[in-house]
């Protein structure tokens, strides 16, 4: 990857050149200011999705069908 992002995981890249590099590595864009690793991702409901590591993360109404029906492929099932 060619990305400019340094050991503290601060990057000069924007959220939206960082998502075309990472197309196809279970990356989702979930929110404007959200782009998550599925991996990390432990369920997707009611406009939230909760990772592994207990944070909550909004995804807009306009983004909804598509992270939940992304996210249901990724994993097989919510």
């Amino acid at each position: 990857m060619g990305s400019c992002c340094n050991a503290k995981n601060q990057c000069a890249n924007t959220l939206d050149e960082l998502e075309k590099e990472l197309q196809g590595n279970d990356f989702i864009r979930i929110h404007q200011s959200y782009l998550v690793n599925m991996k990390h991702i432990e369920k997707v409901s009611r406009y939230e999705a909760l990772l592994n590591n207990g944070i909550k993360l909004e995804i807009p109404k306009a983004r909804y069908k598509f992270v939940e029906e992304t996210f249901v492929s990724y994993k097989g099932e919510i």
